[in-house]
This record gives C-alpha cells, structure tokens and sequence, in this order.
C-alpha cells in the first residue's frame, strides 16, 4: 500500500506541473522560519494560512483552521471525552507538536488536564493576521516539543492608521437537547501617537451542553449522559509597540483566556485561566539585528471529574536573545540563547498543596543559510542543557534546488528533542487513573529523526505541494498500566510515522478558487507492532471559495477521516463533514453571513457517546472600521 501511494504522489506531481506551469507567486517572508527567504525558497514543508482564509472558512477554533494544511490531521483526543479533539502532524501525537503565540511558547493543558484542548482554543480568531506551520522536527531552533513541528499563531499587528472590528454569530443545533452557540468578539488597534502603537481585543463564546437519553461513556444506560461538552470561554488581548527610532523599539504584550467546561447534569468538568506577559527589544542595524524577549506564562485550573478534584497551577518563564546575522555574502545565520523554567503546585480542594515540582533547562542554538547559485542550503544545530535529563545536540540540514523559476525540489533532515513535561516526569503526580496516570522520576527524553523528501510549484494561479516523510520516535512515552494495576507514565520503546502529503490551490478565475489537500499515514508501534490510535491513514480536505455580483460571496468544503484504531483491536468508521457558508455586503463595512455546518449530520461514534456535534445553522454580523 505504501509503494503503491507514493507513485500515484510521483504521478500527481508530474501531471500537475504540466498542467500549472505558469508564471511565478512570490509569498511573504516566513517568521517561523528565522530565514529572509520566501516560502518557496524555505527547506522543509511551510505553509501560511491567513487573515483572509480564515474569514472565509468561518472557523471557531485553530483546529478547523489547520486542517485547511496538508499533513495535519484532526482526531478525537480519546473514546471518553465529549467532543474534544486533537491536532495530529503526519501521525504523531498531538504532545510533539510546539504551539506558539506570537512567536512565544505555549505550555500545553494536556500535561496536567488529562485530553484537555484549551491550547486550540483560547486565542480569540478574529485577532490573529495569520498562521504559519512548519512541519517535521524543529527541535534545532525551538527545542522540547519541536519534534513533529511548529504552529506560530500571529495576532494583528500595528497600523500606522486606526481599525476596528465587531463580529457577532448565534448557531442553533439540530441536536435533541443542546448544543446552540453564540459569540461576540471586537477589536481595535493603530498609532494612538507618534511613534506609540496599540492594539486591544476580547471575544467571548458559548456552547450549550450536548446530551439526554442515551449511555454514559461505560455503557450504563442514564437519562443524563454527555455527548458534547457545555463550552464558554473568554479571552482578551492588549499590546503595546514603541519605536524609539527607525532601528529600534521597545513592546510589551498581555494575553489572558479562560475555559470553562460543563457537563449535561451541570457539573463543571473543569475550568482553565491563562495569562502570557511579554516584554521584549528589537534593535537593527544594516547587516545585523538583535532581539531580547521575556515572557511569563500563568496557568490555573479545577478539575472536577471522576479522576480527581484538584487545582493546578503551572508558571513558565523563558528569556530568550537572538542575532540575525547578514553580513556574510550569500549567508544569513541565526544566533541564539534562551533559559526556561517551569514550575508547578497541586492544591487539594481545602487549599492546602499536595506536591510542587519544578523544571529548569538552558538552550543554544546556530543555524545557517547559504545560497549557491540554484542550491540554498540550511545548516542549524541547538544544544539543550536539562537540569533533568541531561544535555543532547539536535542537528538539521536542508536542501533546496531551485529547478526554475516556478519548481523547487527539497530534502530535510532534522533530529528533535523532547523532555518530559514537569508533571509526568515527577514522581506522585497523579491519581493512577486512565485520566490522571501517574508521574514518572525515571523517564528518560524522547528523541526522534525525520527524513523528508518534497517538490513544490508556485504558479500565478496554483500552487502545488507534496512531501514524503519519515519520523523515528525513540524512548516514547506512554501511560500504562503497572503491577499494582495503576496507570503510569514510561518510556515504552519506540513509534513510526510515514507516508506523504499533497496539497493544491488554484484559482480557476478571480471570483472562483479551490484548495484542497490529501494526507496518507500508516504509523506503528515498534514495541507491539500494532498501529497508533487516532491515526487515521486517510484524511482529505477541500473548500471551494467563489465571489459572485451583489458582494455575495460563498465557501462550501468537505472532511474527510478515514479509519482509524480507537484500541490494539478496535477501529471506528471514516466519516465526512459538508460545511458550507454564504456571506452578503450590507454596505462597505457591513457583511452578514448565514452558514451550516454539518450539513448531513454525521457522527462520529464508538458505542456512545457522539462525538461530532450536530448540525448548525448559523447567522452571523460583521463590522468593520
């Protein structure tokens, strides 16, 4: 079956440039990336999701967003959960992939939430200018967590002029009992002075609770059983930008969300508060630039399930310095020191602390672009020094070959990093539970090596891309259960991913455009040989974006998830999701859009509980000035 999907990949990449080959789309400089090339000059599969594709898709969270990216999968994060999903990049699990905010680090909630999904939710959309992902290892710049890729999430950035935005939309669930919708979010932003810059925004939204008559998540039949969890959250922005001069600024930036899940009998699951602070220098002279950055993450929350009745509490700080250095002709170099720590306190529900871990590491890291002629080739290594677990270099190199104006062909390879987190590896953490497993004082790091292989074409109308990859995760870490008949953290052996990507977008004409992506995966664990659950092998997705006269604009798209193992022995069946959205101009600043989603009403079940939700029909108001 792999032989067999790679050369239908060979063949599709063939047809398609032969049928695409027109003049060149040059693309924006890739942040992410810490290189001044273009995207398409960038080793390593990037792509660049914007303000625009976001509004046209009318996502409520990152994970509709980042399924528009060849390689990303959207999966169930576990058969007990109602509704809550995870992010996949090319079969690995959704821990391996490094989320970022504004360039920042984001300490994941499912470290210390069993399956938790606030990372995927808690920064307001209508606030972000764009997202870029960076797929394969990037332990190499980003260190821990790196090792299946990086999603940076940019929000607005400054004008020289004021803007605003108000966005309001009420959804009404085809479910029996529950799930409708509502959210409201607005900002406002530009120069409020000479050289002073703010921006300000919150967004607030709820979904009622799915549920009644049906089965718990154990089978036992309940006039009170859960299907899709009751959501509210609330998230705010403020930032703040001073240029001292042409060459350099001061900025600061705060960020705070808040999640609150509930049950069908009322009970709150748990409930989650988040607040980032950053303060950082930018200076730059004609071949150099330099940058200091701190950052401080607060992290709170109440579990109240089955498992446990705790509160937790997680702070990270990093202060991080980089050079960009351009002085050397045909070379561009990355320099860079950062140093992190983590700590975190479990209090029992009468206050008093249960434990407190803490973790501290130093990084390093250099990485260098040299172009040659139609060859572009990336050097980059980091060193990180963990209190814990020790030291360990993580190489990657990469390749470029600028076959034209419009074709590149490139090839990767890069080695991850990745510690374990400050829970699972302390010893007491947890209850023993399937949700709450126990920590681990003698975990070992996870470490990976990934090889990738892709060709890419930018046209005037079409962009075309495809990647083959390989990744080796060594040491993983699972939960399992130990002698005592208890849930512990360990280092289980070893998992594979593998498979290939495609990725297409095209615009027929300028009212009508297409994008469209397939991933392949087959994964393994090397230890029982059996596949890794919530991998599905197939995934396609497509949206098709059509302006008409009257400003009516319409986005219609399809999900596709194939099967999938939820167990050693069990698999649930693919399922496909029709969505579809039409939007009119009011007037210049005023657009009202009606949508529906879910428009068959699948689910997506493993006895019970349904975790897809329902159909919803939507309206929703725009305004912007």
């Amino acid at each position: 079956m792999y032989k067999k999907s790679l050369f239908t990949m060979t063949a599709l990449s063939l047809l398609t440039t032969n049928l695409l080959a027109e003049t060149q789309k040059l693309e924006n400089v890739i942040v992410t990336a810490k290189s001044e090339k273009s995207i398409k000059d960038l080793a390593g599969a990037i792509t660049v999701i914007t303000e625009e594709d976001i509004k046209k898709i009318n996502a409520t969270n990152i994970k509709d967003i980042l399924v528009r990216t060849p390689g990303i999968i959207k999966t169930a994060a576990t058969a007990m959960m109602g509704g809550r999903e995870s992010i996949s990049i090319r079969g690995l699990d959704s821990t391996y992939s490094l989320i970022l905010v504004d360039g920042k680090k984001i300490s994941p909630s499912d470290n210390y939430i069993g399956h938790s999904d606030f990372q995927y939710s808690w920064v307001p959309i209508d606030m972000i200018e764009r997202i870029e992902v960076m797929k394969g290892p990037k332990s190499s710049i980003y260190g821990s967590q790196a090792i299946g890729g990086v999603i940076n999430i940019i929000t607005k950035k400054d004008s020289k002029k004021i803007y605003g935005e108000v966005n309001v939309q009420a959804g009404f669930s085809s479910a029996e009992n529950g799930g409708d919708e509502k959210k409201i979010n607005a900002n406002i932003g530009g120069n409020i002075a000479e050289k002073l810059y703010l921006f300000l925004g919150a967004s607030k939204s709820e979904r009622d609770v799915t549920g009644g008559n049906g089965y718990t998540a154990f089978g036992t039949p309940t006039d009170e059983a859960t299907f899709i969890e009751g959501l509210e959250t609330k998230d705010a922005i403020a930032r703040l930008r001073y240029d001292i001069d042409d060459t350099q600024n001061i900025y600061a930036s705060y960020i705070r969300g808040e999640e609150e899940r509930e049950d069908f009998d009322k009970t709150i699951t748990y409930d989650i508060e988040r607040d980032i602070y950053s303060i950082g220098y930018e200076k730059s002279f004609e071949d150099l630039s330099f940058s200091i950055d701190y950052s401080r993450a607060e992290s709170d929350s109440k579990a109240n399930s089955m498992f446990a009745q705790y509160t937790h509490s997680l702070e990270s700080d990093s202060l991080k310095a980089e050079a960009k250095i351009s002085m050397i002709k045909n070379s561009y170099i990355i320099l860079g020191a950062e140093t992190s720590e983590d700590s975190y306190d479990r209090l029992r529900s009468n206050g008093n602390k249960q434990y407190s871990f803490d973790a501290r590491a130093n990084a390093y890291y250099l990485q260098d672009e040299i172009e040659l002629g139609d060859f572009i080739y990336t050097f980059g290594g980091r060193f990180d020094d963990n209190k814990k677990y020790g030291t360990e270099f993580s190489p990657n190199l990469g390749f470029v070959y600028k076959i034209d104006d419009n074709q590149r062909l490139k090839a990767s390879y890069g080695e991850g990093f990745k510690a374990p987190s400050v829970t699972k590896g302390s010893d007491g953490f947890g209850t023993g539970s399937h949700g709450a497993p126990f920590g681990n004082d003698d975990l070992e790091a996870e470490t990976s090596k990934s090889y990738e292989l892709a060709y890419e074409f930018y046209g005037d109308s079409a962009t075309f891309k495809s990647a083959i990859f390989k990744t080796d995760v060594k040491n993983m870490i699972k939960a399992e259960e130990d002698s005592f008949g208890d849930m512990r953290y360990g280092n289980v052996g070893e998992a594979e991913s593998k498979g290939f990507e495609l990725g297409l977008e095209y615009d027929f004409n300028d009212n009508h455009s297409i994008n469209a992506n397939y991933t392949y995966v087959k994964t393994e664990d090397k230890g029982t040989g059996n596949e890794l659950t919530y991998k599905p092998e197939h995934t396609f997705n497509a949206g098709l974006n059509s302006d008409f006269i009257w400003g009516i604009s319409s986005y219609i798209s399809v999900n596709y998830v194939g099967q999938q193992y939820i167990n050693a022995d069990e698999k649930v069946s693919p399922n496909t999701i029709f969505n579809a959205q039409v939007s009119k101009k009011i007037t210049k600043d005023l657009t009202v859009r009606l949508g529906v989603e879910n428009i068959t009403n699948e689910k997506f079940e493993n006895n019970e509980p349904y975790y897809l939700e329902r159909r919803v029909a939507y309206i929703g108001l725009n305004y912007k000035f």
